[in-house]
């Protein structure tokens, strides 16, 4: 597997557990010798605001990733994450916790460049694990089975191990496996992938 790289946003909103996931992704690259930086940013966090983590893995300098330049974005929150779409580059992928598809020009127009986008419902599959809060560990194991960033489902639950009480970790580890076992099965999540067009890709440039 090739060393892990990338730069990574993850967004959401006050107690969906942005920051665990920003801080499980970070302690599995530096698990793999990976120098990793981190940014947070808190809105009302206990009353639902905007939360979002920046990760910066490997030799890649800088902290902030500035719009345009995010390889990944990894969104808790469906109106989250159409916030922050801005954020990713063209050929880039976007991970989406939501039940509902995107809107339909926005969907077409991330298509056309190049934009991998993918959607789970995550909370769904955390209630029938048995707890809503580990949604984020769930869309974790998918977007780890579904990225070449260098970390795999096994590093995620490596990296796991060591974070929280016996409980959690038992139920962080479940959810790795559920969101792996979604992205390497049939249907893999919802998933679409088109390659960009030359043409549309020009535009965006100018």
């Amino acid at each position: 597997m090739p060393d892990p790289q990338g730069r990574i946003v993850l967004a959401g909103v006050g107690g969906q557990g942005v920051i665990f996931a920003s801080r499980l992704l970070a302690e599995a690259a530096l698990a793999r010798g990976a120098q990793v930086m981190v940014s947070e940013t808190h809105g009302m966090s206990q009353r639902g605001g905007s939360v979002a983590a920046h990760l910066v893995i490997g030799d890649e300098p800088g902290l902030l990733i500035r719009r345009g330049t995010a390889d990944v974005l990894i969104a808790l929150d469906r109106l989250e994450g159409l916030r922050h779409l801005p954020v990713l580059r063209r050929g880039g992928a976007v991970f989406i916790n939501a039940v509902e598809e995107l809107p339909e020009g926005v969907g077409t127009r991330l298509h056309e460049l190049g934009i991998r986008t993918c959607q789970l419902d995550a909370d769904g599959e955390a209630l029938r694990l048995g707890s809503a809060a580990i949604a984020n560990v769930v869309l974790l194991g998918f977007v780890a089975a579904h990225t070449s960033l260098g970390l795999s489902p096994g590093d995620l639950r490596l990296a796991a191990q060591g974070l929280g009480p016996p409980a959690s970790v038992r139920a962080n580890l479940s959810a790795l496996d559920e969101g792996a076992r979604i992205a390497d099965g049939p249907d893999h999540g919802h998933c679409e992938w088109r390659k960009p067009s030359a043409v549309l890709l020009e535009q965006a440039s100018r």
